[in-house]
């Protein structure tokens, strides 16, 4: 009697390390997707302040150039 309660302890263990072992992976998948969700983020944010910069930029261009035209005509 006492061996199968061993093997059935035996199991649960192995099950339970099993488990771990699932749930370690788990959160190193889930760590490594935050992190690379968070430099997404930076990156997009990185180009939208380039992107402002780059329409800021036209559109003093577009000023220029209009005030040039009306000028001359």
């Amino acid at each position: 009697m006492s061996d199968t309660i061993k093997e059935r302890l035996s199991r649960m263990e192995e099950r339970q390390v099993a488990l771990y072992s699932m749930v370690e992976k788990s959160m190193a998948s889930y760590g490594d997707l935050a992190n690379r969700v968070s430099s997404l983020e930076a990156l997009k944010h990185r180009a939208l302040g380039m992107i402002a910069v780059v329409g800021v930029g036209c559109s003093m261009a577009w000023d220029l150039i209009k005030s040039y035209l009306n000028g001359k005509g």
